[in-house]
Parts: structure tokens; sequence; C-alpha cells
């Protein structure tokens, strides 16, 4: 229990770091002076002044913030952030979702290569299956099936249709390429055909890795954005909205799981996944164009560049203050569907 305490928390404060950090680099890169980098809200329990900059780690693991001069307005300071041009301020704003979406991109890569990735070697031939009985052996390099060119063994449902029920692969064999005619086998249930020949798995393809690691974020973008459309049209229901209670409880699950399911490897793993999701969900909410989030601030920039003049400072803080009491309304309404269903 303690190990998943500290597993989810860390996970809470990477994601938060990440984020922050990207707002904190580009702000030093175009010059802005950074008061205080701050993980966690509420009252300060450690502190470190290195340079300019104060580090600080607060009582509340809900968040953090990366606080600069003068973020919004007219300034005569020339490290202030209201006196860069546009086009940094846009830079600095988006950096937040942007390192967010290249954690996830981490995360998922990393996780595909503790699960694996599928070769186009067989690693094992199953006794009375059709690969048995077609003579195909362990060890065997499947070069292609019906003449299409396969990398990875994977894609071999991509060439089988409920039509055909044999298939010639190309098999490589101590140096020797064979064409082997394979019947298909057809199980109970909804199951797809199959061979009958299990593959070997690779874990240090790299590039491959961050490939498809790459792929599933984009996955993932894809899914948070269609629920948050599904939210606005009506067709997923506000009670279905999870915060931070939801997750820590979503996150006990899935270790519990796993625990028990696959060990402590299995388990870090999982929530390494978790993690992800919750990265790239973070990296979209923010982008938003919502007054309180780094989208709302975006689009007064935009506005400004459109302009060529900022929007007052008076009415774009009003518009944020409006959209803070806003968003913590959300939060509680949100809080409370969590403890809903934790009663439930």
């Amino acid at each position: 229990m303690l190990l998943m305490i500290v597993i989810i928390l860390l996970m809470f404060t990477v994601i938060v770091v990440a984020h922050e950090w990207g707002h904190y680099i580009t702000a030093k890169k175009c010059g802005v002076l950074v008061h205080e980098f701050a993980v966690g809200m509420g009252p300060m329990v450690w502190s470190k002044q290195v340079g300019e900059t104060l580090y600080s780690i607060r009582l509340l693991p809900i968040g953090g913030f990366c606080r600069m001069e003068e973020e919004v307005g007219k300034s005569k300071n020339p490290r202030a952030m209201a006196s860069k041009k546009p086009w940094q301020k846009l830079i600095i704003v988006s950096a937040g979702a942007i390192m967010n979406f290249f954690l996830a991109w981490l995360l998922l890569a990393i996780f595909v290569g503790y699960r694996g990735s599928a070769t186009n070697i067989i690693q094992e031939v199953q006794p009375g299956t059709p690969a048995m009985e077609a003579g195909l052996q362990a060890n065997d390099r499947v070069l292609a099936i019906n003449g299409h060119s396969i990398s990875h063994l994977g894609e071999i449902q991509t060439y089988m249709t409920d039509e055909m029920n044999t298939y010639t692969l190309t098999v490589k064999r101590d140096g020797e390429t064979l064409e082997v005619p394979v019947k298909t086998q057809v199980l109970e249930g909804n199951a797809p055909p199959r061979f009958g020949f299990t593959i070997k798995r690779t874990h240090f393809n790299i590039w491959y890795n961050i490939k498809l690691g790459f792929m599933m974020m984009i996955s993932v973008i894809t899914m948070v954005w269609d629920s948050l459309v599904g939210l606005v049209s009506g067709a997923i229901g506000f009670d279905q909205m999870a915060g931070i209670v939801g997750v820590v409880d979503a996150g006990s699950e899935v270790w519990n799981s796993s625990i028990q399911t696959g060990g402590v490897n299995l388990a870090l793993m999982n929530m390494v996944y978790l993690a992800a999701l919750l990265s790239a969900n973070l990296g979209v909410m923010n982008l938003l164009p919502l007054p309180a989030l780094d989208g709302g601030r975006i689009f007064f920039i935009l506005i400004e560049m459109i302009r060529g003049k900022a929007i007052p400072p008076e009415k774009e803080g009003a518009v944020h203050f409006i959209g803070m009491v806003l968003l913590m309304v959300l939060t509680v309404v949100v809080l409370y569907n969590d403890i809903m269903r934790l009663r439930g």
C-alpha cells in the first residue's frame, strides 16, 4: 500500500514538473525572469534559492506553477514576460502542454519496450495445428504472406480474409527461402482464424518503440478530444468525469490487479501507461481556449498578434478571474462525483 501511494504521488509529480518545466525553460530561453518554480500548491514545505529563481515544494500535491516577472499587461522591464514579443509569449505559454505530450510519448515508448514488439520470427509451433502439419518450425523467419512482404507477424492479419483458408508463407530457414502453403484453423466463438504458432517479441527495438509510442500518443490525444466533444454534445454525462480522487482510486485498482496477475514489474509498467494517459489528458485540457487555462492565454496572445496590440490587462485579468471561479466550481463538482462513486 505504501509503495502504491508513493508511486501515485511520484506519477503526479513527474507530470506537473514536466508541464511547468516547459514554461520554465522556454521563459529562461526568451530572457524572462522566473521568480519561483513550484511543485504542489499551498504552504511551502521546502525551498532553495538558486540564482534568481526559488525552487520550492508545497504541501498539496495537486499542481504547481512557474511564477514569472509581470506576465500580463505592459511593462518597461525587459525581463518581464509582458514585455516580450507575442510569438515569444505564445511559445512560453504553449510549452507546458507540449512537454506533457512529449512526456506521454516517452512513457508510452517505455511501455511498448516493456511489452515488447512483434518480430517476423516463429517462436513455437503448436502441436496439432495447420502450422505443424505444414512443416513450419521454430526460428523460421516469415518474409511474406501471399507475396505481401511483412516486417512483423502482427501484419499477417491484414492480408487474411474470410474467403480464403489456405495461404502461402514465404519462409527463410537456415539461409534457404521456402514457399510453404498453410491452412488456417478456426476456433469456436468469434476468434479470428489462425495458423497455430507463436511469435518472438523483442524489447530492444528502440526506433520501433519510439514510433509506436508516438502513434499511441496520437491515439490517446484523439481519445481525450473525442471525450471532450462527447461532454459538450451531451453524449457523455458530467458524472463520468474524474478528478484527482477518481484518478487515485483508478490508480489503486490498476496497481492491485496488476500485482495479483503479474507482480511489481507489471504494476509499475501499468502505472507508467496510466501516467502517459494523464499527461496527454493534461496537455489537451490546458490547450482548450478557456479562461484561466493556458489555452485561454493563448487565445488572448493570438488576438494580440492579429490586432497588433494587447487586450487591456484589466479586461484580460477579469476574464481569467471569472474562468478561475468557474474552474473551481467544476473542480468541486468533479470531486463530488468522485466521492459518490467511491461510496457507491
